[in-house]
């Protein structure tokens, strides 16, 4: 009754269904904006009181004397109560934050669970307020989009719907955070969604400015990190930019190692030695206290170390400590079963590298070349690009975080070059080696891993319309007003695939003066992707996702014959029904 008296409303107002979204991505953004800003000002008020009201607690000096020794004993109390929250409370064990949204988009329709917010928001909150080693942006991004996906579910719309809310949620959490809604917008888009289409980016944008609206309405204006003003000293520092960005692309998959590798001998160690799942981050957070206790700066809650070097205040021991350590910081912290997210350890570890990368080269060459901070705010956004293999959106991110121009060139061309060493390689991003490990391939918004066992013949059909390459442009004109077709293939006198004819030829045959002696090979388009018999079907669902057909054919993969076509609307419902039948199967087999 309420969906018929919305119909009939939208109607009557001559509007269409669009709008109300619209608002339903306002409310999204509201949600996520306050909970962002609760879930930061939650962070600093327990960090303060661990690292500062502790200290100062009461009458004796007992604590202040100790105080040393109790430092690493902050994140492992931190660690177990996060453990025994998840054990007891959740009852599941924690998933990799942005892998685990990314892979609710591709296999499960954007649905994530309900209550999955607010379990998140506590357990990040008790893991880096206690001195934890991950960042607070990927937690907030996952919390945004699980407060996206639960509006969408309560209000019980389509899996596209749900789909663009749950983008919704990520985007004004991360803008909230960074205080970047073009930035959010983009991760949304880039990195979670792979879809860039009006109707999904329109709420994605609305939801990114209000939580962006809400978050400096509560904690300022301010950019995000205290940048001088810098900028292109020379046109030959662009050579050193792009070494950096190399450099970082290199730094990138070491970090990526680093984490999984020290992830994976946490569960090697808990299967070895049987201890207690809940017990595990109370261990990650006592090994990574020890390692902070000589370094606070390795503590994730903190930016100064980062605003420290884009001043060029940094000494070289932190520089080097904070690059080398902060992976293994992260790692245990969060790989241990603690909370906590990569985008800030890697903005950390790419401003350290690109302070002692610019200290060097401003040594050798001081009158081209900028003073170290400006490397270091180029290092810090290359190093995260090669991570999250996002270069768009980093570019977009510290644009808006620094409110720098000037600096924006060297960024582009270090975070490209930085993601296309990374990838060159190391084939797994940040996100994608949990996802493969997990048997998901995804790419281009979609997941690939099913598509990729299925075979082009169970999709292709064989009505289609087809004209060989001498069909008169009267006849061709006078089948385009008989068929609802709208692509039309086109074939040479042995049967061999030349091209097809869309509409917008057709359009141009129409406007034509006289139609006397064309033919379809004077209008023929021959630049057209094709599929083979022996092609996957996550070859055609790729090539429908990165090109403006709706329809591609068959070829025979030894003598180019025209064999039939897949469509693009077929394809994909014929992925998704194979998609639904392995969650069924998988959801049984977990059953048993």
């Amino acid at each position: 009754m309420y969906q018929l008296t919305l119909d009939y409303l939208l109607v009557q107002l001559n509007l269409n269904q669009d709008i109300p979204f619209l608002f339903v991505a306002v409310l999204v953004g509201l949600m996520t904006g306050y909970v962002a800003v609760v879930f930061h000002d939650a962070i600093m008020m327990l960090s303060s009181f661990c690292f500062t009201g502790l200290r100062s607690f009461g009458q004796t000096k007992v604590i202040d004397r100790y105080w040393t020794l109790l430092l690493p004993l902050i994140p492992a109390v931190g660690g177990l109560l996060v453990g025994l929250y998840n054990a007891f409370v959740v009852k599941v064990r924690p998933g990799h934050g942005l892998a685990s949204v990314i892979k609710a988009v591709a296999q499960n329709d954007g649905v994530i669970e309900k209550k999955l917010w607010f379990h998140k928001s506590l357990t990040s909150v008790l893991s880096i307020g206690t001195g934890g080693g991950g960042g607070r942006e990927a937690p907030i991004v996952q919390v945004g989009a699980a407060i996206g996906s639960t509006v969408a579910q309560w209000l019980r719309f389509s899996p596209t719907r749900t789909r663009t809310l749950l983008g919704c949620g990520a985007a004004a959490g991360l803008a909230a955070v960074f205080n970047a809604p073009i930035g959010g917008v983009m991760f949304a888009v880039e990195v979670l969604l792979g879809d860039f289409s009006v109707k999904t980016f329109s709420p994605i944008v609305v939801a990114a400015v209000i939580g962006t609206v809400l978050s400096r309405s509560y904690l300022g204006n301010s950019p995000t990190f205290d940048v001088p003003e810098y900028s292109l000293v020379s046109n030959t520092e662009l050579l050193f930019y792009c070494l950096l960005g190399i450099l970082a692309g290199l730094s990138a998959v070491m970090f990526i190692k680093i984490y999984y590798g020290i992830e994976e001998w946490f569960q090697r160690m808990e299967k070895r030695w049987k201890i207690p799942v809940w017990a595990m981050p109370a261990i990650g957070g006592l090994m990574s206290g020890l390692v902070c206790m000589w370094l606070p700066e390795l503590y994730g809650f903190s930016y100064e170390a980062i605003n420290n070097v884009v001043r060029g205040h940094e000494g070289w021991h932190n520089m080097i400590g904070i690059y080398c350590l902060k992976p293994v910081v992260a790692a245990l912290t969060v790989g241990s079963g603690g909370s906590g997210g990569m985008f800030a350890p890697a903005m950390k570890m790419g401003a350290m590298l690109g302070g002692m990368f610019g200290k060097i080269v401003h040594m050798l060459f001081p009158k081209i070349t900028a003073t170290s901070g400006a490397y270091a705010l180029v290092g810090m956004g290359a190093l995260t690009a090669g991570i999250m293999r996002a270069p768009l959106t980093v570019i977009l991110i510290l644009f808006e975080v620094t409110g720098n121009y000037e600096i924006v060139l060297p960024i582009m061309f270090a975070a490209v070059t930085s993601s296309l060493i990374a990838k060159i390689t190391y084939r797994y991003s940040m996100e994608t080696y949990v996802l493969e490990k997990e048997g998901v391939r995804v790419g281009y918004g979609i997941a690939l891993s099913i598509a990729e066992h299925i075979s082009i013949a169970e999709v292709m059909k064989t009505d289609y319309v087809q004209f060989n390459v001498s069909e008169s442009a009267a006849s061709m004109i006078d089948f385009f007003f008989n068929t609802p077709e709208s692509t039309f293939l086109v074939t040479d006198n042995d049967g061999r695939f030349s091209g097809i004819i869309s509409i917008d030829e057709m359009r141009l045959l129409l406007k034509e003066d006289s139609l006397v002696g064309l033919i379809a090979e004077d209008i023929v388009k021959k630049d057209v992707p094709v599929l083979y018999d022996t092609t996957k079907l996550d070859e055609a669902l790729k090539l429908f996702e990165i090109t403006d057909f709706n329809m591609l054919p068959v070829l025979d993969d030894k003598k180019d014959m025209l064999l039939g076509v897949v469509r693009q609307e077929e394809a994909f419902a014929y992925y998704r029904k194979q998609l639904n039948l392995y969650g069924s199967d998988l959801h049984e087999s977990q059953k048993s």
